[in-house]
């Protein structure tokens, strides 16, 4: 293991367990609540755009709470007077996020002193709700679960990762505790329930399920929930202005903002059965991951087609923000389910098998190719919008993945395969900007320099097999459309340099195809290696002060062995 760097390496030694290796907050102690009308506009971001899938609130009991936080503020009187300390709670996390989410929308836009003050004035927000929770005393409730769940969307946005990681799982605890894996007792069944209450006891448990699957994937660590444990229904289909304590006021209301969580979950069940047929640890023969992979790739196909049309055929761009958020984030983790089903196929070893597993193969490549390259192309529009790609932590992992596949594809493919390069026009081009997009949008984060270190030594091994196919009169350059960057990068056998200051050493060029450390290190490579690769950027701890991260080392040396 290489030495630690004593300048940067070695600043989680001075940070508490929880949040080693995260940046700390900006908080002075002194929140300043936003008027109320500014307070409804941020409440109205996060609904329509911040969340997405994630709704496990009642919107209109929220503006309720929201407007009780802003009185109780005019009037000097404590947040939390009049309701609980986890509803207020709720509403500055909220704002918090909201606020996050605007100042990186307008951080191009403003300049670094705003934006900085904006960023300083979420994490108030922020810290004033975790002190209401922290202080939260008796039996735990829905809302202590929901506010805690909105933490920890928040630390995922900010790039506190492992914050977010440990406050998950206390969270988790709590859900637990409130039962809310489990449907109504039956016993129960007849005693009067508040509909509105019920509905979000299974919403929040259904977000928890579903962040729980993913968050399992990213950090590379066992996931809390396990089907056979839960018997939870899904919620209703219903839009919150639909709900009343007694029961819905409409049934079968179109174009319902729930769906999404619905089908968010269902994807993520399917995700969960990838992990644990295909990806699982233990001994099993590879032809039966090889079958459950295309069995579920099926199944992701038929998730696909059950989905409502403003969810899925549907133009994302022609919908109200929050559908086209919610669109854009179903697609983005369908791609992913893809690529994750699919993207054992792309090693050498497959080959070996039958013919029949041969085809299987070509089939699996092709959908892997298409997700990845759809993947780039989604965040490549959303990064030129300039609203949307630089605050989801989700969709920047998901574009790492894309890019991942992108290169070991290319990696993989025989010697002078000008028809491999053909088959998807433009990907290559599409890579390196979304590669740029990457940079610029996770340049302060902390899992960036590890995504960097694993795409420039990819990159550089995939230039070997297509440099000559790809165009080389191409200059880099940036222009400014409404006041935001957009990086226009050369195709991947060209230099690219087009992120100035903080941005430009993630993924700085030219790197000599000759210096790479990886000479045929793909070619022993196992299923589960994936799954290394996919978490490299967060652990092992042990690794975290070095120059790469170990799967490379190992890798390179076993190739060079070999």
């Amino acid at each position: 293991m290489r030495p630690i760097d004593g300048t940067v390496g070695n600043m989680h030694e001075h940070q508490l367990l929880v949040s080693a290796g995260d940046k700390p907050f900006h908080s002075l102690g002194d929140v300043q609540i936003p008027p109320l009308s500014k307070s409804l506009e941020l409440a109205t971001m996060y609904f329509d755009v911040c969340i997405a899938t994630y709704r496990m609130l009642h919107r209109p009991t929220v503006e309720h709470w929201l407007k009780k936080v802003v009185s109780n503020a005019d009037n000097s009187l404590e947040l939390s007077h009049g309701i609980t300390r986890p509803q207020a709670a709720i509403i500055l996390a909220i704002l918090a996020f909201a606020s996050f989410h605007e100042a990186k929308v307008n951080s191009s836009v403003n300049s670094s002193d705003d934006s900085e003050l904006s960023l300083r004035h979420a994490d108030e927000l922020f810290c004033e709700s975790v002190r209401l929770v922290d202080g939260e005393t008796g039996y735990p409730q829905l809302e202590s679960a929901q506010a805690r769940l909105i933490q920890v969307l928040y630390r995922l946005s900010s790039s506190r990762m492992n914050q977010a990681w440990y406050d998950f799982g206390h969270t988790v605890l709590i859900i637990s505790a409130l039962g809310l894996h489990r449907r109504k007792n039956r016993r129960k069944k007849n005693q009067p329930q508040d509909y509105v209450e019920e509905q979000c006891r299974k919403r929040t448990f259904w977000v928890a399920y579903t962040l729980d699957k993913y968050l399992g994937v990213v950090f590379g660590r066992p996931r809390h929930y396990h089907d056979e444990d839960i018997d939870q229904d899904l919620p209703d289909s219903i839009n919150d202005e639909d709900m009343t304590s007694v029961g819905p006021s409409e049934i079968g209301t179109d174009d319902c903002h729930i769906n999404a969580l619905i089908h968010h979950a269902m994807l993520a069940r399917i995700a969960e059965r990838i992990s644990r047929e295909v990806y699982s640890i233990k001994q099993i023969p590879e032809h039966e991951r090889i079958t459950s992979a295309h069995i579920l790739g099926s199944e992701l196909r038929k998730w696909k087609a059950q989905l409502p049309p403003i969810l899925g055929v549907v133009n994302p761009s022609s919908l109200i923000p929050s559908f086209r958020r919610q669109a854009i984030a179903l697609k983005i983790s369908y791609c992913h389910a893809v690529i994750l089903v699919h993207r054992p196929f792309l090693l050498k070893n497959i080959y070996r098998h039958s013919q029949e597993i041969r085809e299987l193969a070509e089939q699996g490549i092709d959908e892997c190719i298409v997700a990845a390259k759809t993947v780039l192309e989604i965040v490549d529009r959303m990064a030129r919008e300039g609203k949307l790609f630089h605050a989801f932590w989700w969709t920047h992992y998901v574009s790492f993945c894309a890019l991942v596949v992108v290169y070991v594809w290319a990696i993989q493919r025989k010697n002078n395969d000008e028809d491999a390069a053909q088959s998807y026009p433009g990907i290559f081009d599409r890579a390196e900007r979304c590669l740029n997009h990457l940079a610029q949008a996770t340049a302060t984060n902390s899992p960036s320099r590890r995504y960097s270190i694993i795409l420039r030594e990819l990159r550089t091994e995939a230039k070997k097999k297509f440099g000559r196919y790809l165009p080389t009169n191409i200059s880099s350059h940036e222009s400014v459309e409404q006041g935001l960057h957009e990086s226009v990068a050369t195709p991947m056998c060209q230099p690219t340099n087009a992120i100035p200051g903080h941005g430009d050493h993630l993924f700085e060029s030219p790197i000599e195809p000759t210096t790479s450390q990886l000479p045929g290190f793909l070619d022993d490579w196992q299923m589960t290696d994936w799954l290394d690769l996919d978490s490299s950027a967060f652990g092992p701890f042990p690794a975290l002060g070095t120059e790469s991260p170990d799967w490379i080392h190992d890798a390179a040396r076993h190739a060079q062995l070999s």
